[in-house]
């Protein structure tokens, strides 16, 4: 049986792919703070193994002691726009990745999956597969792959299995309340009309439910090491995402499209290509993208009445 251990668990992706887990019997190991909310793991908290991370040295003896196949590697310091320029910020993530892995040889864990971001290819128009070149332009998307090199050169001298995963739009429930669905509820709730672009914009948006049965795939399965795009086949506009999301919550509330002004170097199509990750694992079958977004949207509405 495999043992799978997690970091970010406590956040929007990480929890999700915990519950998946835990609900195909799967054990799971988590690492977090000890001042952190677990509130997104309600309901399935206590069948985790729960690891405190404060302690320096000590977690680290804890963890190598343990017997865990398969590493999940989803927690990230700077993942705030307002961050995703501090090289200072976003070089800490080094330190405790080299960490990481010392601790997964130790335990003599044989997969290694890494989240990494579809910022990774930098700026570009279209339905992209792994063959398009990474092209950092901040430091969040340079740090990402300067830790892509060394997972890629650790796990290949250690044995070990090496899944770099880039992540493309995602959207569901227990999102950070910032994120574009629940911010958009809470102001179509309170308000009557808000400016935007055109929404011209195409994105392909994976529900994240599907997402964390593509991790249970992943993990149960023996990709190839390599990179792996994760996304939706379906792109669609950010106009016709909010118009789905203002007809559902309040029909009466006014978007004006085009009172804003795209960004510089907007891109205008962001579509990742995952038949690669396919290939290796099978596909599973997707959830309909509007039985998931007035699921998603009823988690909201109640969450905030």
């Amino acid at each position: 049986m495999n043992k799978v251990l997690i970091t970010g668990i406590t956040g929007f992706l990480g929890s999700h792919i915990a519950e998946n887990l835990i609900a195909s019997n799967i054990a799971v190991i988590g690492l977090k703070r000890r001042n952190s909310d677990i509130w997104r793991c309600k309901g399935f908290e206590d069948a985790v193994h729960w690891v405190d991370i404060d302690e320096e040295g000590l977690y680290e003896k804890e963890l190598s002691s343990m017997d865990f196949d398969t590493v999940i590697h989803g927690a990230w310091i700077g993942v705030e726009p307002d961050l995703r320029n501090n090289w200072g910020e976003q070089s800490k993530n080094i330190s405790f990745l080299l960490s990481l892995l010392e601790i997964s040889k130790k335990a003599g864990a044989s997969k290694f999956i890494f989240l990494g971001s579809q910022a990774e290819y930098g700026s570009f128009n279209g339905k992209i597969n792994e063959d398009y070149p990474a092209n950092a332009v901040n430091a969040y998307a340079g740090v990402k792959l300067a830790c892509l090199e060394l997972v890629k050169t650790f796990c290949l001298t250690n044995h070990m299995n090496w899944i770099w995963l880039r992540l493309f739009s995602f959207f569901g429930e227990k999102e950070n309340s910032n994120w574009l669905i629940p911010s958009l509820i809470r102001s179509m709730k309170v308000g009557n009309q808000m400016d935007f672009t055109k929404g011209e914009q195409k994105y392909a948006y994976l529900y994240v439910k599907d997402f964390a049965a593509i991790m249970n795939n992943v993990v149960t399965s023996s990709p190839q090491s390599g990179i792996y795009n994760v996304s939706s086949s379906e792109a669609r506009t950010i106009k016709s995402l909010i118009e789905e999301i203002r007809d559902y919550v309040n029909p009466n509330f006014v978007l004006n499209f085009g009172a804003l002004p795209y960004r510089e170097n907007q891109s205008m199509h962001m579509e990742g290509d995952s038949e690669k990750l396919f290939s290796q694992i099978g596909k599973i079958n997707s959830t309909d993208f509007r039985k998931a977004l007035v699921t998603t949207l009823e988690y909201y509405i109640k969450s905030n009445s």
